[in-house]
């Protein structure tokens, strides 16, 4: 992972992360409406503000963090926790899965550089190996 690619590419998906994941969490949403009942919606949010808050914001973190460290083992662990802990709360491997591709989609009609645009496909395919192997290890146990 070039550095300097990374560090630009973190610094446009944090300057670009409300309506990103703002967009990306509508799409989810209307996919999947059953997602609203695994929100806890507070008076004061609307299922696609809360769902940006807790699932895609967390995403965009997860994947600036990666970028910033140049360490995608990162988002393995990350992913394998969520993998044993968002079933309890009706969130599957489609969600997650669907989730990771919208974002990566959505980060790639950002502004970028060809290299900024390799490295969204890079980071997605490791993104979705991860949630593959975490959520075939958590359904092992």
């Amino acid at each position: 992972m070039d550095t300097t690619t990374a560090s630009r590419l973190a610094d446009q998906l944090s300057q670009m992360h409300k309506p990103l994941c703002k967009h990306v969490s509508a799409r989810l949403l209307q996919a999947y409406p059953e997602l609203t009942q695994a929100l806890r919606i507070e008076e004061n949010y609307s299922p696609a503000d809360r769902l940006a808050q807790v699932a895609v914001e967390r995403l965009n973190e997860l994947v600036r963090t990666v970028l910033l460290f140049e360490l995608p083992s990162i988002a393995d662990n990350e992913l394998s926790w969520a993998a044993g802990v968002l079933p309890r709360s009706g969130v599957t491997y489609q969600h997650q899965s669907t989730m990771v591709r919208w974002f990566f989609e959505e980060a790639r009609r950002l502004n970028l550089t060809p290299a900024e645009l390799e490295l969204t496909y890079e980071l997605e395919r490791h993104f979705l190996d991860a949630v593959d192997q975490a959520y075939h290890k958590s359904h092992l146990n």
